[in-house]
């Protein structure tokens, strides 16, 4: 792939962190076998999304496809190596991180939740990101937090 190439799917897949959560779901489609360093066998879960081609398709359709097919359908997927409960903790870190305190957070906090992130385990994430990226956004994000998980 040529460096401008790659320099375009780098910069879609970041913005794609941040996309709108409306209607933005991750539904599970299929499961693979796969070995890990230490010869035993690990299960990636299928990530399917359509937020890119359902909301952006016609307008932005290499932007849908870079969200829906290589974000998740790619890196998401590869949750044999680093497991969905820790991407969701990367993602609403780096959403944090950059003061980005929109849907696309309470979206990821959800996630992070159906993930198996637990209410401490979050409450950890976001007190450590108070300390290094910013006590305001720390606050903020605790607004979507105690909504999601008082469910």
């Amino acid at each position: 792939m040529k460096r401008n190439a790659k320099k375009k799917v780098v910069a879609a897949l970041l913005t794609g962190i941040m996309l709108i959560g409306s209607g933005f779901s991750m539904k599970e489609a299929s499961a693979m076998e796969q070995q890990n360093e230490n010869g035993t066998q690990k299960k990636a879960v299928k990530v399917v999304q359509t937020a890119g081609r359902d909301q952006l398709g016609a307008f932005a359709p290499d932007f849908a496809r870079y969200n829906d097919d290589v974000l998740f359908g790619e890196v998401w997927s590869k949750n044999d190596v680093l497991s969905l409960h820790d991407r969701s903790i990367v993602t609403v870190s780096a959403l944090v991180a950059q003061g980005l305190t929109d849907s696309s957070l309470k979206y990821h906090i959800g996630e992070a939740k159906k993930n198996g992130v637990t209410k401490a385990e979050m409450v950890e994430v976001i007190t450590q990101l108070g300390f290094y990226s910013g006590w305001p956004k720390a606050w903020a994000a605790f607004r979507y937090a105690k909504e999601i998980y008082a469910e």
